[in-house]
């Protein structure tokens, strides 16, 4: 019995270990997915539909940041967001609104999520050089009406301030080896 116990231990330390972000929300994540939610919430506001419902949740995520929730924190601000997304797809949809509206909105919250992205690379110390470069291409480019592909930089922006976060994390703690070192 004390074998397995002991086992049961071990194997769950190495598994901590080894996935020490499976279980946890960061609160990056959280700072992250409230970004997101008052970017929607700003959009649904702009087309005069936000629910004040969704409001609450996304103030009631950022008082959770002190505590440390987290989790709760990204599931009240990812509530927020899909609430106000959908009204905001409702209203254009109603309003015969062209696909221009629709493809702007998208591409700000493209944007939005890449620059949260590249936030929470930056907080850890893993910014890539081309990341903030990328997400000012793609708002020019939706100023300029080319919303599919400012969509697509703001993606590859987003995509790469998560691997930097990921590969900042990985590193963290981690030196050169002997062989890198100076020789006097």
């Amino acid at each position: 019995m004390n074998n397995r116990s002991l086992s049961t231990g071990a194997l769950i330390a190495a598994l901590m270990i080894v996935m020490p972000n499976a279980w946890a929300t960061h609160r990056a994540e959280a700072e992250e997915a409230i970004a997101a939610a008052k970017a929607a919430h700003d959009t649904a506001m702009s087309a005069k539909v936000a629910a004040p419902e969704s409001a609450a949740m996304i103030q009631e995520a950022e008082e959770l940041l002190p505590l440390r929730q987290y989790t709760k924190a990204v599931e009240l601000a990812d509530k927020a967001r899909r609430q106000d997304s959908f009204a905001y797809q409702q209203s254009t949809s109603e309003k015969g609104a062209g696909a221009d509206a629709d493809a702007d909105s998208k591409a700000k919250q493209a944007i939005v999520a890449a620059e949260a992205a590249r936030k929470k690379a930056a907080s850890v110390g893993g910014e890539w050089r081309d990341t903030a470069q990328l997400i000012k291409d793609a708002e020019g480019l939706a100023k300029s009406g080319k919303y599919d592909e400012a969509i697509q930089l703001a993606n590859q922006a987003a995509r790469q301030g998560a691997l930097g976060y990921e590969q900042s994390l990985a590193e963290k703690g981690v030196g050169f080896p002997a062989y890198m070192a100076k020789k006097p």
